[in-house]
């Protein structure tokens, strides 16, 4: 898996009412990707937050 180098995490989310669709990632590639794949198979939007890390 491809782990970004930053302070950050992000978590897809779906905003048609699923809510989040994996726990917190440290790849915003990953993220984006889980994200994509969930709104081709589902038709719904999502986005993906992004937090500092802890």
């Amino acid at each position: 898996m491809d782990f970004d180098n930053t302070d950050y995490e992000y978590l897809p989310e779906c905003t048609d009412g699923c809510g989040a669709i994996t726990e917190w990632l440290r790849s915003k590639k990953a993220a984006h990707d889980v994200a994509h794949a969930h709104d081709a198979d589902r038709g719904h939007h999502s986005v993906v937050r992004e937090r500092m890390r802890a």
